[in-house]
């Protein structure tokens, strides 16, 4: 067998991961070659030098990077509500521009063009019209005629 290939089914073999029929072919070979043992022997030396975390967190541990999750939450969410009042903000202030520009401009028919010309504004030519048909409503026999209108 193949250094490489033996060296991986050592490795699949301590992590657990080797099949078994793998596992039979591994250990037939350890059974027949003295250097596949010492390799194994050695790669098992190396495994157990290393430290291996603890594989559950401690409780406080736990709430901590909870409260820390729950917290980036909550910040996710506060941009997005300061980006819609800052943009109703800007919306505002525009509108109170242009209402701010438009009183300020002087009207483009001043009091001496229309006194020049002779029209009277004040008043209306259709108020006598509107007069008459206001006093023959009020004189209809029922006054619930108005409102029916």
């Amino acid at each position: 067998m193949k250094t490489k290939k033996l060296e991986r089914w050592l490795l699949l073999e301590q992590s657990g991961e080797l099949s078994p029929r793998n596992l039979r072919a591994l250990r037939r070979e350890l059974a027949g070659s003295e250097e596949v043992r010492v390799l194994r022997n050695e790669l098992g030396w190396m495994k157990n030098t290393v430290l291996t975390p603890v594989l559950e967190p401690s409780p406080w541990s736990v709430s901590k990077i909870a409260a820390r999750l729950r917290g980036e939450r909550r910040t996710a969410f506060v941009p997005k509500v300061w980006k819609s009042a800052l943009a109703l903000a800007a919306c505002l202030m525009a509108v109170v521009g242009i209402f701010n520009f438009h009183d300020k401009r002087v009207s483009s028919t001043p009091a001496a063009v229309v006194a020049a010309s002779g029209v009277d504004v004040w008043n209306d030519p259709f108020e006598e019209d509107l007069g008459k048909l206001e006093s023959l409503i009020v004189a209809s026999s029922d006054s619930l005629d108005i409102m029916e209108m």
